[in-house]
């Protein structure tokens, strides 16, 4: 066998070879690859208030934290009641409601009747009794915590 008879060989034996691993190797990644589920999150848990009622919302460190949840104090003046106009949350029915702070990371939504709101002020003519803290930031994630939307990404 001559020199170039052997190269030629040589050359091909090493082709089939990088063939053959590379054809390996791709099939390897089809594999099925086994993984491990999370437990299911849950950053809110409802309580019954009763019927009709809105629902209690506890939610958890880690919820309040990634939503960056933030409260205000229902203000009076005279006898008109007012709140930041970011506390305010409309149901489908177009009716307004705040969260109001009923415990450690627990909110209930309250109704309230906005008499007008003037720059980030709503004046209220009904609604939680001044000095009641409400959510401002995050007042719409609990809402979605109410209607069961919650974590469901």
């Amino acid at each position: 066998m001559s020199t170039k008879s052997r190269l030629r060989t040589a050359r091909h034996s090493v082709l089939g070879l990088v063939l053959a691993a590379a054809v390996g190797f791709s099939l390897a990644g089809c594999a099925e690859i086994e993984s491990v589920s999370a437990e299911p999150y849950e950053p809110a848990t409802l309580e019954s208030t009763g019927p009709s009622q809105p629902a209690k919302i506890t939610v958890t460190d880690e919820a309040a934290r990634r939503v960056a949840l933030q409260t205000t104090v229902v203000g009076a003046r005279g006898a008109e009641l007012t709140v930041h106009h970011g506390a305010l949350v409309y149901d489908k029915k177009g009716l307004p409601w705040v969260f109001a702070v009923v415990g450690p990371r627990t909110y209930v939504r309250s109704a309230v009747t906005v008499k007008h709101v003037d720059g980030d002020v709503a004046t209220l003519s009904a609604g939680p009794p001044a000095g009641t803290e409400v959510v401002t930031v995050g007042a719409i994630e609990l809402w979605g915590a109410e209607l069961g939307i919650a974590g469901k990404h």
